[in-house]
């Protein structure tokens, strides 16, 4: 029984009719000789670029400055002298500028006070205008980064494409048409709302955003991706060509970084395991207590809120300390688990009331 083709065809440019392969999610394409850009299939496509303020020497350089300071913060200096930073590579990533008029309402509430002073205030509100929304023209978007990549745009100076503007770097083609941008800038940032709403309310009970796309525009935008080596590990550094600033860095877990991480989780675990031992004590003295007051017996419950949050720290904590790498922002900030003890305490809080 033959098997289904997922094998790259060649194509002919139709403008300087020089071969060139075509993958086969490939919806628009442009040719790497001459720039010619067309959907697959039909016609012409004119699109836009976004210039590339980086050259390889300052993509390294930059890169270099960035794992001094992001070191400094995290695994310690040290790694720096161990470190062997290769060539940087460049990609024309593809995306689709999204811009419309949007509507927005959302109702929620959020907790003021505790026991029988608590109250609720309902948070209500709507929003309209115009907006613009980028989107990754790729189905499958695995790139490092990329997220960071999409938020960090900068459309100054774009300009009409041209594929001497590319500095002969690979440009890749699009997976998804305009129709499927509309969907997608809706649903990234619908996303993205709620995710602020949520750190604006204790509960989010309704949220709308209803988007009216009127113009989608085909773009390209640099993309360094920079490898590093570190005692036979291989880490890296995604850069944006469009802002020249780092996106995401992966930095090599060192052994100082390890005992830290080991001793803050052992202390973790002994402050939960203390607050967990004297909590019956606390218990029963409330219980041999007559007083009437309901707000008193929020103590024992922070103290357990407490005792599950110091719990959970170490567990998080420890999680780190068994990692190959971390990954860190522009700034040098741990990003992903890195835990919050008064995040923590507040979502605790919020279900045990």
């Amino acid at each position: 029984m033959p098997s289904k083709s997922t094998t790259i065809k060649q194509y002919r440019c139709k403008k300087c009719n020089a071969p060139y392969p075509l993958g086969a999610d490939d919806v628009i394409a442009t040719c790497p000789y001459c720039g010619y850009t067309f959907e697959v299939g039909g016609s012409e496509v004119k699109h836009l670029l976004i210039p590339n303020k980086l050259d390889s020497k300052t993509v390294k350089s930059t890169v270099k400055k960035w794992l001094e300071s992001a070191a400094s913060k995290s695994v310690g200096k040290g790694i720096l002298k161990h470190i062997e930073v290769e060539e940087p590579t460049l990609q024309w990533i593809p995306l689709f500028r999204v811009s419309g008029k949007f509507e927005s309402y959302h109702f929620g509430v959020k907790k003021e006070g505790s026991g029988d002073s608590a109250r609720h205030i309902k948070i209500e509100d709507s929003d309209s205008g115009e907006m613009t929304e980028w989107v990754i023209a790729r189905r499958h978007a695995a790139t490092f980064g990329i997220n960071e990549f999409i938020l960090s745009i900068n459309d100054s100076g774009i300009k009409d494409f041209e594929i001497d503007l590319t500095d002969g770097a690979p440009v890749l083609n699009s997976e998804i048409d305009d129709s499927d941008a509309s969907t997608r800038a809706q649903s990234s940032r619908k996303d993205r709302e709620r995710v602020e709403l949520l750190e604006k309310v204790d509960r989010l009970l309704d949220h709308k955003l209803k988007l009216t796309p009127q113009k989608s525009t085909y773009t390209h935008a640099a993309y360094w991706l920079v490898r590093y080596s570190y005692q036979k590990g291989t880490f890296r550094v995604a850069v944006s060509g469009s802002t020249g600033e780092i996106l995401l860095g992966e930095i090599p877990v060192t052994k100082r970084y390890r005992a830290k991480k080991w001793f803050t989780s052992i202390f973790l675990l002994i402050g939960s395991g203390f607050l967990f031992q004297i909590l019956p004590y606390i218990l029963w003295i409330f219980l041999q207590g007559n007083s009437s007051d309901g707000d008193i017996w929020i103590v024992p419950v922070v103290i357990a809120v407490v005792a599950v949050a110091l719990w959970a720290a170490s567990v998080v904590v420890l999680g780190g300390a068994l990692r190959y790498e971390v990954e860190v922002d522009k700034d040098g900030k741990e990003r992903g688990d890195r835990f919050s003890i008064t995040e923590t305490l507040q979502k605790l809080r919020r279900e045990v009331s």
